[in-house]
C-alpha cells in the first residue's frame, strides 16, 4: 500500500489561505452589520442578529457534524489505500440528509410554536420556515466539504464559502432596499440564507459530481474499513454527533446561567447586563479573533491525524502521528504565547480603545492573557483527537470542562461578581486542556518537551512585545493617541514574531540538511 505522505507546507499554505478567507469574511461582516445597523437601526439587527443565532443553533441538530464525520472517513479509507469512496459518500449523505430533512420537518410544522410562543415575535415564524428550507441544502453542502477536506482540497470549501457568503450578503442588503422598515425584511433576512445555503450546495453538487464520476470507476480496496457497513458508519458518527450537542447544550447552559448569577451578585439588573454585554460583546470576540489562525490549522491536520492514524504498520503509525503532533504543538504554542504576550502588553489598550467608558474591559483581557495559551490550544488538540479516533474522550472531557465552568459560575459569580466568570474559564479551560494534552501524547507517542513547547515559546512571544513597547517608546507615539500606539506596538511585535520564525525555520532546514 502506498503510504501518503503528509505535507508540511501543504499545511501551512491550506491554513494561510482558509485564515485568510476567514478574517476577510470576519471583517466584511463586521462593515455589513454596521452599514446595515445605520441603514435599518439596531433593533432590526437585532432580530437579524437573532435569526441567524437561530439558524446556528437549528443547523447543529440537523448537521450532526457530518462535515468532521465526512472528513475524517475519507482520510482513513485514503490512509487505508481506497481509491472508490462510493460507500462512505453514501452512508455520510444518507445519514445527513435524513437528520436534516427529520429537523427540517419539525421545524416548519413548529415554526408558529418557535416563534410566538418561544421567541415572543409572529415575525419570526415565517423566517423559522425558511431557515427549515435551507437545512437540507447546508447539510449536504456540509457533507460534500468534508469530502474535500478529506482528499485536501481545501480551494473548493473555500469558494464555496465565498459564494455562499456573497449571496447572502447581496440578498440581505437588496432586501434591505425593497423591504427596510417593515415586517418582510425578517423573513427576507432567512430567505437570504436559504438562498446563500442552496446556491453553494448547487456548486458544491456540481464539483463533486465530476469526483464521483471518476472515484466511482476505481477498483475496490480489501482493506477493511468501520465505515464497510451503515452500522459501523453509525458506531463512528454517533459519538462525534454526540459530541455536538453536549457542547452546545452545556454552552447554552451556561450562557443562562452567567448573567443570572451576576445578576444575584450585582445591585441592580443594569449593572448586570453591563458586564454581561461587555463579557459577550466585547472581551469574548477580542480574546477569540485570534484564534481564526488555529482554527483553519485544526480543520486541516483533522484529516491528517485520520490519515496518519489508519497506517497498517504500528510502527508507521506512531512515527507519523508523533512526527504531526510535533510540528501542530510548535506552531501552536508558538503562536499561542505570541498573542497571550500580545494580550497581557497591549490587552490595557486594546480594552480603552474598544470601550473607553468602562474599565471591565481594558482589565479582563489583561488578566485572561495567562489563560489564552490554553483556551487556543483547545482548536488544534481537539482536532487531533477527532483524528485519532479518540471522540469518546472528547465527548466526556467536554462535558466535564464545562461541568467545572459552570460549577465555578455557580460557586463564585454569585458571591464575588464578575471575577468568578474569569476564573471559571481558567479553572475550565486549564485542567480539560492539560487532559487533553495528556491524551493527545499518550496516543500520538510524542514525550512532551517544556522547553520546546513552553518555555522557548513564551520566550520568543515575550521578546516580540519588547521589541513593539520600545518601538512605541521609540517613537514617542503615545503623543499621537492611544490607536495609534497599539497599531505601533501590534505592527512591530507582529513583524518581529514572524522574523524570528521564518530564522528559526531556516536554522531548521539548514540542520536537517
Amino acid at each position: 500500500m502506498e503510504l501518503l505522505k503528509i505535507s508540511e507546507k501543504q499545511i501551512a499554505r491550506d491554513t494561510a489561505k482558509m485564515t485568510a478567507l476567514s478574517l476577510a469574511m470576519q471583517s466584511a461582516a463586521m462593515v455589513f452589520n454596521a452599514l446595515l445597523t445605520d441603514k435599518a437601526g439596531t433593533a432590526a439587527v437585532g432580530l437579524m442578529s437573532l435569526i441567524f443565532s437561530l439558524f446556528s443553533f437549528i443547523m447543529v441538530l440537523a448537521n450532526g457534524n457530518i462535515l468532521t464525520c465526512t472528513s475524517r472517513f475519507i482520510s482513513e479509507a485514503r490512509g487505508a489505500g481506497h481509491r472508490n469512496y462510493c460507500r462512505v459518500m453514501k452512508y455520510a449523505l444518507t445519514f445527513s440528509m435524513c437528520l436534516s430533512l427529520t429537523f427540517a420537518a419539525g421545524s416548519f410544522m413548529l415554526a408558529d410554536l418557535i416563534g410566538e410562543r418561544f421567541l415572543h415575535s409572529a415575525q419570526l415564524s415565517a423566517a423559522v420556515r425558511f431557515i427549515a428550507l435551507s437545512l437540507p441544502f447546508a447539510s449536504a453542502g456540509s457533507c460534500i466539504r468534508g469530502y474535500f477536506f478529506g482528499t485536501r482540497r481545501v480551494d473548493v470549501p473555500m469558494r464555496g464559502d465565498i459564494i455562499e457568503f456573497s449571496v447572502k450578503w447581496a440578498s440581505l442588503f437588496v432586501g434591505l432596499l425593497f423591504f427596510g422598515g417593515t415586517e418582510l425584511f425578517y423573513a427576507v433576512t432567512a430567505a437570504s440564507i436559504l438562498l446563500g445555503e442552496a446556491v453553494s450546495f448547487f456548486y458544491y453538487a456540481a464539483k463533486y459530481y465530476s469526483e464521483y464520476s471518476y472515484f466511482r470507476g476505481q477498483p475496490l480496496c480489501d482493506a477493511p474499513l468501520q465505515t464497510d457497513s451503515f452500522r459501523g458508519f453509525l458506531k463512528g458518527a454517533l459519538p462525534i454527533l454526540i459530541s455536538g450537542y453536549v457542547q452546545m447544550l452545556m454552552s447554552a447552559a451556561n450562557e443562562l446561567l452567567v448573567p443570572a448569577a451576576l445578576l444575584k451578585f450585582s445591585r441592580s439588573t443594569e449593572e448586570a447586563l453591563s458586564c454581561y454585554g461587555c463579557f459577550e460583546a466585547l472581551i469574548i470576540p477580542a480574546v477569540f479573533f485570534p484564534s481564526a489562525v488555529l482554527g483553519s490549522l485544526s480543520g486541516i491536520i483533522m484529516p491528517e491525524a485520520a490519515l496518519a492514524n489508519r497506517a497498517a504498520d504500528p510502527e508507521i503509525r506512531r512515527r507519523r502521528l508523533s512526527e504531526l503532533t510535533d510540528r501542530t504543538f510548535t506552531k501552536a504554542f508558538s503562536y499561542s504565547f505570541f498573542i497571550s504576550a500580545l494580550f497581557l502588553f497591549g490587552g490595557a489598550a486594546l480594552g480603552r480603545v474598544l470601550c473607553s467608558e468602562e474599565p471591565l474591559v481594558s482589565s479582563s483581557l489583561v488578566i485572561l492573557a495567562p489563560v489564552i495559551p490554553f483556551i487556543y490550544l483547545e482548536i488544534v488538540l481537539e482536532g487531533l483527537l477527532k483524528g485519532m479516533g479518540r471522540q469518546n474522550f472528547s465527548t466526556v472531557n467536554s462535558l466535564w470542562e464545562y461541568g467545572v465552568r459552570i460549577g465555578c459560575v455557580m460557586l463564585f459569580v454569585g458571591r464575588i461578581g464578575f471575577g468568578g466568570v474569569l476564573i471559571s474559564y481558567y479553572a475550565s479551560n486549564v485542567i480539560s486542556n492539560i487532559a487533553r494534552i495528556i491524551v493527545v501524547c499518550r496516543e500520538s507517542g510524542l514525550r512532551f518537551d517544556v522547553m520546546k513547547y513552553i518555555v522557548r515559546p513564551l520566550m520568543k512571544g515575550l521578546i516580540c512585545c519588547l521589541f513593539g513597547i520600545a518601538a512605541v517608546y521609540i517613537s514617542r507615539a503615545q503623543a499621537s493617541g492611544e490607536l495609534v500606539s497599539l497599531i505601533l506596538f501590534g505592527v512591530t511585535s507582529v513583524t518581529a514574531f514572524v522574523t524570528l520564525s521564518n530564522t528559526a525555520k531556516r536554522k531548521a532546514v539548514v540542520h536537517n540538511s
